[in-house]
């Protein structure tokens, strides 16, 4: 009887030896798909061009006082993102234009105006040139059919300082916020140069040329991005941008 019961204890030992080896629990397993991180893209298109390439020397061709020209623009968000946008005249240079009055002005009267004199009847050629038409160039704007930098409607010295070239507030090199545009989406900008009513003979013939740059940047992120320096004063991108 004694033997009988050993045995059966051994059975035991054994199974569950068995048992302990082979035991598992249940899982389960979940793997995704490649993912693939894309960054997005901040990119824009002045007048369906892609890069800009246009320009409006054309329209400010034969210049006079209290003409104005104005260039339109529609700013187009090509990108996957939505932007902000300024805008800048730069690279301003001025010159004498031709020197079609025996090689001292444009014109006689021109050359009056720069204190040239003349012995004989013919001009000696003691003008100073003045080619400063930058200072008397005033700049307006209108960004989504709305005014955003007005100079009055007279356009006299005093209606305003936003030349070219002002002795207070130029406006070149200084960046102008515009505002945001969402993705597939359009801004248009009538930008007006509008020359003194009281600009003298000093200024016939002379030339002025400039270039327009636009910048673009993201408005989402934290920190929120910084925007470009210098702006207008008066002009600058309000901060924190809301995007709309």
């Amino acid at each position: 009887m004694k033997k009988i019961i050993g045995l059966g204890i051994v059975a035991i030992l054994i199974i569950a030896g068995v048992v302990g080896g082979t035991m598992a629990y249940f899982s389960d397993t979940e793997t995704s798909q490649p993912t693939t991180f894309t960054a997005g893209t901040i990119d824009l298109a002045i007048n369906d061009q892609n890069p800009w390439t246009e320009s409006f020397s054309q329209t400010f061709t034969d210049m006079k006082p209290s003409m104005t020209g104005n260039i339109t623009e529609i700013i187009s968000n090509v990108g996957t993102n939505p932007m902000a946008v300024w805008k800048m005249i730069t690279d301003v240079t001025t010159g004498n234009g031709t020197a079609a009055y025996s090689g001292y002005a444009s014109s006689e009267p021109e050359y009056v105006a720069e204190g040239g004199t003349f012995s004989s009847g013919s001009p000696v050629g003691n003008n100073v040139a003045d080619n400063t038409i930058d200072g008397v160039i005033r700049f307006s704007m209108w960004v989504g059919g709305n005014p955003y930098i007005t100079e009055g409607q007279n356009y006299t010295v005093s209606a305003g300082t936003h030349q070219l070239n002002g002795v207070t507030s130029a406006v070149k090199n200084q960046y102008m916020y515009l505002g945001t545009i969402a993705p597939g989406g359009n801004l248009t900008v009538v930008e007006s140069f509008h020359m003194d009513g009281d600009t003298t003979n000093w200024a016939q013939g002379d030339t002025m040329t400039f270039t327009i740059q636009f910048y673009a940047q993201q408005v989402q992120g934290s920190p929120q991005p910084v925007a470009p320096t210098p702006q207008l004063a008066g002009y600058a991108a309000p901060y924190p941008i809301v995007y709309p």
